[in-house]
């Protein structure tokens, strides 16, 4: 990408599959994932292998998984765009940080910002969607920061540590998130991908998964 801070994203490969599998098999990390989680290291291994080998060979992907990295930190989180239509030129994302120390700052928002700009930019969608639970409150305010529209609210969705959530799903058109752009470049008299990612974390200090 042409855009990037202290961290980049880059396509996550087989070689990041111990790292991937590492954060997975811890329980904070599972907390954000969407489902069951695994229930033992080779099921964890398992499943992370058909995530990055599921695109392979594929010019046109229905899955894209990208790795949230840094120069001097390493691999940071996961962040996934699912259920693509080349068709309809949509998609959803997931992101997912590795280690609870990361979750704070400007990571989880320039990721976010980051995939946006990959999105619809790069690969010319339309619209993003994506599906947060009610109590990842850092990760919907990014997304409500940048123009997204809460569009679907499902209650009681999902079980943690006794209680159930409710899930809402956000939807971003490229027109909305253009707009989000512009009005950061105009105030900062041009184009700042790090005041804009500032933007972002003061709507949102502490990111969740």
């Amino acid at each position: 990408m042409a855009l990037t801070t202290q961290t980049y994203i880059r396509r996550a490969e087989r070689d990041d599959l111990d790292t991937v599998v590492a954060w997975m098999e811890h329980e904070d990390f599972q907390r954000f994932l969407y489902g069951d989680p695994a229930r033992s290291p080779k099921q964890v291994r398992e499943k992370i292998v058909g995530m990055l080998g599921r695109a392979v060979g594929h010019t046109m992907p229905g899955g894209i998984y990208l790795l949230i990295d840094s120069p001097t930190l390493g691999p940071l989180g996961l962040l996934s765009l699912q259920n693509i239509s080349w068709r309809n030129r949509s998609c959803s994302i997931d992101l997912y940080i590795g280690k609870a120390e990361h979750r704070r700052g400007l990571i989880a928002a320039s990721a976010i910002y980051q995939t946006l700009e990959y999105c619809f930019h790069e690969l010319n969608l339309h619209r993003v969607a994506a599906y947060i639970y009610a109590f990842n409150t850092a990760s919907w305010r990014i997304l409500e920061k940048t123009g997204a529209q809460r569009e679907l609210v499902l209650k009681d969705h999902v079980a943690r540590e006794g209680q159930l959530y409710d899930l809402y799903g956000y939807g971003l058109l490229r027109s909305e998130y253009d707009a989000f752009r512009a009005q950061y470049e105009r105030s900062a008299g041009g184009f700042s991908l790090e005041t804009m990612i500032e933007a972002l974390r003061k709507a949102a200090p502490e990111s969740g998964g």
